[in-house]
């Protein structure tokens, strides 16, 4: 390995690619950060249309300061980096109207269904739950087991959600809600943090991104929308020395006798590394950059039994004016009568965090539906959005698919890739995927491997426990200033990089 210089190759610029990188460059190892597309951000980009500032993807709301992309920024002594606005609006839960209603549920009519919305601080849900049960339709002696769930739930330690990992979340609700519909719709619910149906996501995992987010108080969002987490990680990863490539997609990664050697870029360049961190996904690393012959029988077997994270449908509106009074919305559509189970679903208004993302007096929304039944699709997304906000498309300037595609309809949408890991029963906590593998020097990091949360904040957390285990690995004290040498020879080492392998920077790229 003499022949390998210590450096660091980062596959991917999402939110734990850029972490990852920026945690390597403050640790004093010389780093490349190689993004396939000319645009940084993965699935936290943006793009810009008619004046709004649209997000490609569409996040649950974050912790902001206080969680795991905070906790990024702190580690590099940059805490304030990034600001985190409040929204003065409170989130929205939103179900469609069944039978019952009733005093302080507040009804919106449209076209053929009604819904139930319930205006509440996360921090305050318990003390909506009259008309939280209304919503989820409810019996009065389920409504008290309904109760007595979130209770149960937010007086429990780590540890005690640890033991639900290998629960569902429907089977979970199922425990205080015995009748079917009842734990279906609640658990729906319950899972929406991780954008998983009720009946295939871990209890333990969505009661934790619930409990994080109920603590968190206030909504938060990133100023300047969700792309401004990466683009600030991948800047000041450049400060501290980093390079970062955009549109440098990664071919292969070399390796020989089980140990990295670089990475091949799919224009020939050769990036020697003795460190490679991927974000593209366990098995898309292991059968398509690597190759399946390094690595054990056995953790090539693994990674082909993992579910991996589906795509959600999404769709971006944006707005003539302001007709969302609420930072989020969120709740079930469909499932009444049909047979089918309820599909949850999740609209972000990131202009009631920052206006500045739209033209003045406009409004911006970006929504997902949870896959799964015929509801989860962009007509079922589409209606449950109408029923929460009557008349809301006759006011669409337009409406966009989840990757900023500007045909200006709904059919442009459809199901958004993700590279991670379903947060499923055995997939979850000591079961989730390490973000070491058997191959020496390479690592995983974002959705895929490590971590807990949701979105962003899984993402994150991820990329801090993975170059906490590459900088064990090297025998380095985690506590310890980056050494003055190694700080001392990046720029050189990356200068040379630069000299001898990568004109095909300045080279018209197609």
């Amino acid at each position: 390995m003499d022949e390998v210089p210590l450096r660091a190759v980062v596959i991917g610029s999402g939110v734990g690619g850029a972490a990852a990188a920026l945690l390597l460059a403050h640790a004093g190892i010389p780093t490349v950060l190689a993004e396939k597309e000319r645009r940084l951000g993965g699935s936290a980009a943006a793009y810009e249309r008619d004046g709004f500032r649209v997000d490609t993807g569409t996040h649950m709301l974050c912790c902001g300061e206080d969680g795991p992309l905070g906790d990024v920024l702190r580690r590099v002594g940059q805490g304030d980096a990034i600001t985190f606005r409040q929204s003065s609006e409170p989130a929205a839960l939103c179900f469609a109207a069944g039978a019952r209603s009733g005093r302080g549920a507040a009804r919106a009519a449209a076209p053929g269904a009604g819904r139930v919305v319930v205006q509440a601080e996360l921090r305050r849900l318990a003390g909506s739950a009259r008309a939280l049960a209304r919503g989820l339709e409810l019996t009065s002696l389920e409504a008290a087991r309904a109760a007595r769930l979130v209770a149960h739930a937010t007086a429990m330690r780590d540890v005690d959600l640890s033991a639900c990992d290998d629960v569902t979340a429907e089977a979970y609700a199922a425990r205080f809600l015995p009748r079917g519909a009842a734990a279906a719709r609640l658990g729906g619910l319950l899972a929406l943090p991780l954008l998983l149906p009720g009946a295939e996501a871990s209890a333990g995992e969505a009661l934790l991104a619930w409990r994080r987010l109920a603590r968190a108080g206030q909504p938060r969002y990133p100023e300047g929308g969700a792309a401004r987490v990466p683009d600030v990680f991948c800047r000041l990863a450049r400060e501290l020395g980093a390079a970062v490539w955009a549109g440098a997609a990664v071919r292969r990664v070399v390796v020989r006798d089980r140990r990295v050697r670089g990475v091949e870029l799919e224009d020939g360049t050769a990036v020697p590394a003795r460190i490679v961190i991927s974000t593209a996904g366990l098995l898309p690393t292991v059968s398509g950059l690597v190759g399946e012959p390094h690595f054990p029988e056995g953790y090539v077997a693994r990674a082909r039994a993992l579910t991996p994270q589906p795509g959600q449908v999404q769709v971006k509106i944006a707005l003539r004016g302001r007709r969302v009074a609420a930072a989020a919305l969120a709740g079930l559509a469909g499932g009444h009568g049909d047979g089918a189970p309820p599909v949850p679903f999740y609209c972000l208004v990131p202009t009631r965090f920052d206006p500045s993302l739209a033209p003045p007096g406009h409004e911006l929304l970006c929504a997902c539906a949870v896959p799964g039944g015929a509801a989860a699709s962009v007509d079922g997304l589409l209606r449950a959005l109408e029923g929460a906000v009557p008349g809301l498309l006759s006011d669409a300037l337009f409406v966009d698919g989840s990757h900023g595609d500007r045909r200006g309809d709904a059919s442009a949408a459809g199901d958004a890739p993700a590279a991670g890991t379903a947060q499923t029963p055995g997939q979850v906590g000591r079961a989730r995927p390490a973000v070491h593998t058997p191959v020496r020097g390479l690592y995983l990091a974002g959705r895929a491997a490590g971590g807990r949360g949701a979105g962003m904040e899984l993402e994150a957390a991820s990329a801090m426990e993975c170059v906490d285990r590459i900088l064990v690995d090297l025998g380095r004290d985690l506590g310890a200033p980056a050494p003055p040498a190694l700080l001392d020879v990046a720029g050189a080492l990356l200068g040379r990089a630069a000299a001898s392998t990568l004109s095909w920077v300045t080279r018209p790229r197609g």
